[in-house]
């Protein structure tokens, strides 16, 4: 460990050295992918009796990047002033311009914002606790919060926060301000959606953490992912969920803590644009992504108002074949060179949250559209061409780029299976989109190709008397090509969730593909999830709250408490055949 000598020791040989010392950083050799590691530390760890002058240095095995964002290094209890970084090398300097309290455990976190000088991110958390008084904080807690597929490619992963409740809070100097201005000092309870955690810290890139240096005491529990390092929870732009409980830390406190996240964001949508598509449809964009339910797609639910007052309402609504934008469908067609106010009564995403009556309506002119008489084209299709191990009871879904007249489709298409031409079953699911399937589920191990067949007309040359002759001859064009599964790599997972029960769902992701597949539990906690392929998974299970099937993380303000949720494992190998989630993760944690 660095010590204070050894930082004097160098420091004195840096400036007797100065003439001929270099900044540059090190070059050659093979690329580096390996993270910066710390390699010592002052003031040593656990140390007590230290000034209340914040120095902090940390040395790295490797030059770091003098860039250090906000959110890279946090300090609980949090302090008056801003912390500030210098770089020099290999070598971080952790300083602020508050006094510390005396008589004060504080622990600083170093986090994965710190890169070296190739982009690799510090892997896991580090921690120091030093004690400005003769005794240190020794309690702590540990757990895991979720971690979804884009935080990890975005590399932001979460951070979890202890807020103080209780008299006790009359006591910490940074609370001062945050207070209800109708009190004198800080309240009981505390504002989590305003105020900084009391502790802090930040999860590794799989969720796991361990928050050190702690005292015996009441806790609220907050996770949050701290997107502009600010160290405090922004529901409007945050993820964050709150524990399933207040704790009570003591000696005796064992367990871990698990938290789930979820956005926070209670505001209401607005829609925010309406555009011309064609002679007779209407794209429209909310400002977030919606759900197309009975509410919404009732055709007396939007319409086109004229400005004499008159309506048009859209005779079909469906979702754009590229993404979730809804379109309308107008018969008749709305009259060019007319201003319409496109308007909606009701509109709600995946997490119930409606649209604000104020912000619901568009204007627009509609004009007049001449080249709208090009046949319709497949714009998409899912699965997408060139997909492999496509699963045997999986459909093709095949969009348009515009609505398909008629009902013809099926007697242009045909399927081609390992060189064998089947019949194709064709079902419309809107104006543009058909799920296309073959009489029988897929083979294993097959090539699937699905074609459009039409007609090529020509001319013969002209016989001796002049006349030429029509030659129709029936062609085929490729729709989407695919690969469905081997018959080796088909799996499934079963298993018992310890207290589980019908209001329980089982959750994988690929860490593959990123794909997400959920199933129930009996009243029992039985579950059984099929269609899987062999590879590697994360786990997840938890109790769901109202119609949603996804971790419900409670409330900030008012404040609810998260529903239970466990992640007890990294990552979960799934072999050919039936797994059982007994065998794979020995002593599952119950659910409460």
């Amino acid at each position: 460990m660095l010590t204070r000598k050894f930082f004097s020791l160098a420091f004195a040989q840096a400036l007797l050295l100065a003439g001929c010392a270099t900044t540059e950083a090190p070059s050659g050799g093979p690329e580096d992918k390996l993270p910066p590691r710390v390699a010592g530390i002052y003031p040593n760890p656990n140390s007590v009796n230290q000034s209340q002058e914040l120095l902090v240095k940390v040395q790295f095995d490797e030059w770091i990047s003098s860039t250090v964002p906000r959110s890279a290094i946090s300090i609980s209890p949090p302090i008056e002033k801003k912390l500030r970084f210098e770089v020099d090398g290999d070598l971080l300097t952790i300083r602020s311009n508050a006094q510390l309290d005396s008589n004060t455990t504080y622990t600083v976190t170093v986090a994965s914002g710190i890169k070296d000088l190739h982009g690799n991110a510090v892997a896991k958390p580090f921690q120091l606790a030093f004690s400005t008084g003769p005794s240190i904080d020794s309690l702590f807690l540990k757990g895991r919060v979720m971690v979804t597929a884009a935080m990890i490619k975005q590399k932001q992963y979460p951070s979890v926060g202890l807020f103080l409740l209780g008299n006790e809070r009359a006591t910490r100097r940074y609370l001062k301000k945050y207070k209800d201005t109708t009190n004198v000092v800080p309240d009981s309870l505390p504002r989590l959606d305003f105020e900084p955690p009391l502790f802090v810290t930040q999860a590794d890139s799989n969720g796991w953490f361990r928050l050190g240096g702690l005292r015996a005491g009441r806790y609220r529990v907050v996770a949050f992912v701290d997107v502009n390092g600010n160290q405090r929870v922004e529901p409007l732009a945050e993820w964050a969920g709150v524990g399933e409980n207040d704790i009570v830390l003591s000696t005796d406190t064992k367990d871990s803590l698990w938290i789930a996240l979820a956005d926070q964001d209670t505001s209401l949508m607005s829609l925010e644009t309406a555009t011309q598509l064609g002679r007779n449809r209407l794209s429209t964009k909310f400002s977030r992504d919606i759900i197309l339910d009975s509410s919404f797609t009732s055709l007396k639910n939007c319409r086109l108002t004229k400005m004499d007052s008159s309506r048009l309402f859209p005779i079909n609504v469906y979702k754009s074949p590229k993404d979730a934008d809804p379109i309308f469908l107008f018969n008749p067609a709305p009259l060019p060179d007319t201003t319409y106010v496109f308007s909606c009564n009701e509109a709600r995403d995946s997490l119930q949250r409606g649209l604000d009556s104020r912000l619901n309506s568009f204007s627009l002119t509609w004009e007049k559209f001449s080249g709208d008489t090009l046949v319709a084209a497949v714009s998409a299709t899912e699965p997408t061409g060139g997909s492999k191990n496509i699963f045997p009871d999986t459909p093709i879904d095949v969009a348009f780029n515009k609505p398909v007249i008629g009902d013809s489709l099926g007697e242009r298409l045909v399927i081609v299976m390992n060189k064998d031409t089947l019949p194709a079953v064709v079902s419309r699911l809107d104006p543009t989109r058909f799920e296309v399937r073959a009489e029988k589920p897929w083979l294993t191990d097959a090539k699937v190709e699905l074609l459009q067949m039409y007609a090529d007309t020509t001319l013969k040359p002209a016989d001796s008397t002049g006349f030429r002759d029509t030659v129709i001859t029936m062609k085929s064009q490729n729709i989407v090509r695919f690969e469905t599964i081997a018959k080796l790599k088909l799996a499934s997972l079963e298993g018992k969730i310890p207290k589980g029960d019908i209001h329980t769902r089982v959750r994988l992701r690929s860490v593959e593909n990123g794909q997400t597949v959920i199933a129930p539990c009996t009243m029992n906690g039985n579950f059984k999830l099929d269609r899987l392929m062999e590879g590697a998974y994360v786990v997840d299970y938890y109790r769901v709250k109202g119609e949603t099937d996804s971790p419900y993380a409670g409330r900030l303000n008012p404040l609810d408490w998260g529903a239970p949720w466990r992640s007890p494992s990294d990552t979960l190998r799934l072999s050919n055949g039936t797994n059982t989630l007994d065998s794979l993760i020995q002593n599952l944690p119950p659910l409460p």
